[in-house]
């Protein structure tokens, strides 16, 4: 599964500072012609499982990627260039530069399983079905890609005509094709909702974290609409919330908080996560997770406070060795449900980043109906309680005081924190909805940090830019 079908081949003359390092945007990348290697469905299966492949095989599309958004919403202090920030185009961020290529690798990969499926005729298949099937996950996992590229680098919070949308990539990379421009907002999420729809209707139900499912792929369309929430997007994701919650396939609540990160990516609370699989060296795969959090293992002092007042803290914080082997320390109050024994006392632990899980629907659904229909507190303040109430281990308090709309949506708040804390995107993006005292979070949680609404996104990566012979424009303030 961990095989790359990719390689970077370099056209040096063609870009003068381009090299075989550089972004796939810059350079094609094919390890094989796609008429000989998609060629029945067991290589089209192949093809689409080296999307996986591709997906896990960089280190930065899950827990440092979602650090990182942590820092952005004042949640966590790992990285002051992202507390405060200050990225620009002019930084070379690696950080940055290897989220943009990663992505960008994932979309090459789907669209070469796309080209290779589609070239298929329906006689090379055991049906029409299983045909739409590999297709559905390869565009599930494109749209999943184009959807993180616009929530990292484009103005996901801008009006559908703003010309600060992704670089749309419909084709395997060739030195014919590397030249396109950023799409506007509105085509932008057209495009990602294109992929994600044909996949509702095709896609298998959720079995295993390890894959996509129509299950996960209607949570995240969910959650675009939530972010999103332009007109009528937030009917449409309770609907979508509600369908998931009634027909959920073999997802369910972990009774036992332990359960579902000791379990991991086999956790049946988990809809999806990065499955690193069946080798060794696990940790190296999520630095952030097996390292990071040892040496910065404090939290915004009201965050901190949140999670210490929570009965899970105990189940999901502990102590720890350092993950230095020159280092024999140990620290209480760890973030343990992710960091695990840390890479030295637990190289192969199950490090994964929690990409959507069941207890998430409980959330957004609570926030859904709040604001759909902000007078009443009694339907969304019963789905917070449901999720603390599916927990046995530990037994869980209902939250209850809750007498206005305000105190309701701190309440939700709170418990997103609370419950996803470094674990996806979701908490960066809830920082950035919700008020208090008439500011967002990330405003309440970063009182002494000057920022715009231009900086909720990351700059295109300099090489990026500078390779286009047709020139893109950079991200407003982000030069």
């Amino acid at each position: 599964m961990k095989k790359r079908y990719i390689f970077t081949i370099c056209a040096g003359m063609m870009l003068a500072a381009a090299s075989c390092d550089d972004f796939l945007t810059e350079m094609p990348v094919n390890e094989y012609t796609l008429e000989n290697s998609v060629t029945d469905y067991k290589t089209a299966q192949n093809a689409v499982n080296g999307i996986y492949g591709e997906y896990v095989s960089s280190s930065n599309l899950g827990g440092y990627m979602y650090g990182a958004l942590h820092c952005m919403a004042g949640i966590w202090d790992y990285s002051n260039e992202f507390v405060t920030m200050g990225y620009k185009q002019s930084s070379n961020n690696s950080t940055i530069s290897s989220v943009w290529s990663g992505w960008y690798y994932v979309v090459n990969a789907a669209n070469a399983a796309i080209e290779g499926i589609n070239r298929l005729g329906d006689d090379k298949f055991p049906s029409a079905d299983a045909k739409n099937a590999l297709l559905a996950e390869a565009r599930a996992f494109r749209g999943y890609a184009n959807l993180h590229l616009l929530w990292f680098f484009g103005h996901w919070f801008d009006s559908a005509d703003s010309p600060y949308g992704i670089i749309y990539r419909d084709k395997t990379s060739e030195l014919t094709n590397l030249m396109l421009p950023r799409v506007s907002v509105g085509e932008s999420y057209q495009l990602i909702l294109d992929d994600l729809e044909f996949a509702e209707n095709y896609l298998g139900d959720y079995t295993s974290p390890r894959k996509l499912s129509v299950q996960f792929i209607k949570s995240m369309h969910a959650k675009l609409l939530l972010v999103r929430n332009w007109e009528g997007d937030y009917a449409k994701a309770l609907a979508l919330v509600n369908d998931v919650l009634a027909k959920p396939g073999a997802l369910a609540m972990e009774t036992n908080v332990s359960d579902l990160y000791e379990n991991a990516w086999d956790s049946k609370e988990l809809m999806f996560g990065r499955y690193l699989g069946d080798g060794t060296n696990y940790s190296y795969s999520e630095f952030t997770y097996s390292y990071g959090l040892y040496f910065n293992e404090d939290f915004t002092e009201e965050i901190q406070t949140w999670m210490e007042e929570d009965e899970r803290f105990p189940y999901t914080f502990g102590n720890a060795r350092s993950p230095e082997t020159w280092q024999d320390q140990r620290k209480d109050n760890i973030l343990t449900k992710l960091y695990h024994r840390g890479r030295y006392e637990g190289m192969n632990d199950k490090y994964t980043s929690y990409n959507m899980r069941y207890a998430e629907l409980y959330l957004m659904k609570a926030e859904l109906l709040a604001r759909t229909n902000p007078s009443d507190l009694t339907a969304p303040l019963a789905e917070l309680n449901k999720l603390r109430e599916s927990y046995v281990t530990p037994a869980m308090a209902p939250v209850t005081g809750i007498s206005t709309h305000q105190q309701l949506m701190d309440a939700i708040y709170k418990e997103y924190i609370v419950t996803l804390l470094m674990e996806n995107e979701t908490p960066w993006f809830a920082s950035v909805r919700f008020e208090h005292d008439g500011q967002p979070w990330v405003k309440v949680l970063k009182p002494g940090v000057d920022f715009s609404q231009n900086q909720y996104c990351w700059p295109i990566p300099d090489a990026e830019i500078i390779a286009h012979s047709n020139p893109i424009e950079q991200n407003p303030g982000l030069e």
